[in-house]
């Protein structure tokens, strides 16, 4: 248990130094495997993210090419 809070001080102390003012998320790191766990999560979580991310810059660039192309009123 103590290694399991140190584990989450430190992430929090890392966490606020990188988005200030930010809550840490909870994440479960009492163990070796809850952190491969957590990071599993994580990256999954990271591939979603990556893929909409992607979707959305096609969108912006389709449109904006679509926009050029139209011409002024």
């Amino acid at each position: 248990l103590a290694a399991g809070e140190a584990a989450r001080a430190d992430f929090a102390r890392h966490w606020q130094a990188e988005f200030p003012g930010e809550p840490a998320p909870r994440m479960e790191l009492g163990s070796v495997r809850a952190m491969e766990r957590e990071l599993e999560r994580c990256r999954r979580h990271l591939r979603r993210l990556q893929r909409a991310l992607a979707e959305e810059r096609f969108k912006v660039g389709y449109l904006e090419a679509a926009l050029a192309r139209v011409p002024p009123p």
